[in-house]
């Protein structure tokens, strides 16, 4: 039963990888680019979520309207994606100058039942404090929150087993919505570049 159970999972998450491919080679079909990363205009939803914050509160996407938000799922246990992708954030956020004022990085967490708000916090102050935001709620809501942005991730089986996700982060303009998605093979001066076009003209 397990071995169907982790089969059927497994299928899920090639699946939803192949989406995210084929999303990413419709957008490169676009010989007419505009900017030097993953133009998802019109590929993916607006920006819409009902959560708690690391600091215990309720926020939604309304919380952060006005602000350009880089959204990115992992768990605080991560050894490997998440510290390096938010190191990454980090120094990109640095890159912005005066405009980092007007960003917001959002770490949905996929470990609800361990990553409570203290434990976001303390981690999330390690790399961006003041600028980075840990997001929690229940295991429903975070699948879905997944889903609507196709993001490619496979949940625990057992207690000992690993969460498994992708290092893709959403890029929402300060309207709330979605306009890149950033890749760890994306350098940092090119997201600066991008995302600092897109925030002049968002003014």
């Amino acid at each position: 039963m397990h071995d169907r159970l982790f089969g059927k999972r497994n299928l899920k998450f090639g699946r939803t990888m192949r989406s995210v491919a084929l999303t990413l080679a419709l957008i490169g079909c676009d010989t007419e680019r505009q900017w030097q990363l993953h133009d998802i205009t019109g590929h993916l939803p607006d920006l819409r979520f009902s959560l708690m914050s690391d600091a215990g509160q309720p926020v939604t996407d309304q919380t952060y309207q006005g602000y350009l938000v880089m959204l990115f799922f992992g768990f605080t246990n991560c050894q490997a994606e998440c510290p390096s992708t938010l190191f990454r954030l980090a120094k990109i956020v640095q890159g912005l100058g005066d405009s980092e004022k007007r960003t917001r990085i959002l770490f949905v967490t996929l470990d609800p039942g361990r990553d409570s708000p203290q434990v976001l916090h303390r981690y999330i102050s390690a790399f961006a404090s003041g600028h980075a935001v840990g997001l929690t709620g229940n295991e429903t809501g975070i699948e879905n929150l997944t889903k609507r942005y196709r993001a490619a991730y496979r949940p625990r089986q057992t207690d000992t087993d690993e969460l498994s996700h992708s290092a893709a982060v959403y890029v929402f303009d300060p309207q709330g919505h979605a306009r890149f998605l950033v890749t760890p093979d994306d350098s940092i001066v090119t997201v600066v570049g991008d995302l600092r076009r897109l925030l002049d003209s968002s003014r």
